[in-house]
């Protein structure tokens, strides 16, 4: 079996805003299984927690020139290669970003196969963005998040199109081997509800709730995206009850006009955790497909307080929830089962690595599906509903 070589190039250095830690996390795990050298180059018009950058005459000449000639200002720092790959992935973000591959010097002319991960691609903008949708003619195939949009999208390229969940590193995030003890009762990560936020407070304040959110508004990464995930993971490993939100909401989202319905990743990382996912979820064949076991989400449709006081009462379901989201995660729902996708879409077979990592998830949801149940470090606080 000959050896390929893979190049992955990502946008996840560009943005240090909190969605660039999934692209830097895929990439990552895809490195690992595929031997693959990553490209990400930064935005050489910005540093994180720097502000702009001061660029020298020939660059701003470059970029003025650019601009006049084709209507855009690249970011990506500009990068050569030096040899040809038999496959590439390109992940970006959003639309806008498509044309930075293009600072990857003959990327096309050194790729064999090459297809595109595009996180956001939303169906209201695409008239705004033709330009740049054609620019996907380019790639042999084109994996979209979000599914509601393939058939808008498909009427500005002629490449086939794939819709691809993301995933999380379940290696990380999974608590294995030993199923810990939680001493945080409510954990949210990025969007929250503001009537059920308000209720929570109230409830830490009357109830002892330990309750973890965020406190900062448009929050940057800091010190590198690895840092950032396990923290993530951390916290979920160590919470009796992880809150996940619709993103689909037209009042939070403007370019939801035309009800597109896409499923986040917040979903996977919560119940590879081990956490109880409390919320609500997005209507769309992805979510249903990728969460179709009992409790796999606990609508909040009624007053939080009450959902946590029935789920208290009931250590026997809570278990149940527990390890089923566990080990659902470790056998669908961890980076390289979504890498397997791709490469059955493309029609390549499995890295050596990648089958070891698939067997080993395997294992590792057979493990805990026989672990010993574990009860909370901290005793009962929610008695009654409030």
């Amino acid at each position: 079996m000959s050896i390929r070589s893979t190049l992955l190039v990502s946008t996840h250095n560009m943005d240090a805003r909190p969605w660039s830690g999934v692209l830097w996390e895929w990439s990552d795990v895809v490195s690992r299984l595929e031997g693959a050298r990553v490209l990400a180059p930064r935005d050489r018009l910005y540093r994180p927690g720097a502000g702009p950058v001061r660029l020298s005459l020939r660059d701003r000449l470059e970029l003025k020139y650019r601009t006049f000639r084709q209507g855009y200002i690249p970011r990506m720092e500009p990068t050569g290669l030096d040899q040809d790959f038999d496959l590439t992935l390109y992940t970006c973000q959003f639309v806008y970003e498509i044309e930075e591959l293009d600072q990857i010097r003959r990327w096309r002319e050194r790729s064999g196969i090459a297809a595109i991960f595009l996180l956001e691609s939303w169906s209201s903008t695409f008239e705004r963005w033709k330009d740049k949708l054609r620019l996907l003619d380019r790639f042999d195939h084109v994996f979209v998040l979000n599914g509601s949009s393939m058939e808008a999208l498909a009427r500005y390229t002629s490449a086939p199109i794939t819709q691809l969940s993301t995933a999380t590193d379940t290696m990380l995030t999974a608590p294995f081997p030993h199923l810990p003890k939680r001493a945080i009762d409510v954990t949210v990560i990025g969007r929250r509800d503001g009537a059920v936020h308000e209720r929570l407070l109230d409830l830490a304040a009357e109830r002892d709730l330990v309750y973890v959110y965020d406190v900062w508004k448009g929050q940057e990464m800091r010190d590198g995206w690895a840092p950032v995930r396990r923290y993530n993971a951390d916290l979920i490993r160590h919470s009796h009850c992880f809150l996940a939100w619709d993103p689909g909401d037209p009042s939070a989202v403007r370019e939801l006009a035309d009800g597109d319905r896409a499923l986040s990743t917040r979903y996977f990382e919560g119940a590879a955790g081990g956490a109880l996912v409390l919320g609500s979820a997005p209507d769309c064949p992805e979510y249903h497909d990728a969460f179709d076991w009992p409790d796999a989400l606990i609508p909040l449709d009624r007053d939080i307080g009450e959902v946590l006081a029935e789920l208290e009462d009931n250590p026997a379901r809570v278990e149940r929830i527990r390890r089923t989201n566990i080990a659902q995660s470790l056998r669908r729902h961890d980076w390289a089962h979504r890498w397997k996708r791709v490469l059955d879409t493309l029609g390549l077979a499995a890295t050596p690595e990648h089958e070891r990592r698939l067997q080993q998830l395997n294992e590792m949801a057979a493990h805990i599906e026989r672990a010993e149940p574990v009860v909370r470090v901290r005793p009962t606080v929610l008695t009654s509903a409030g």
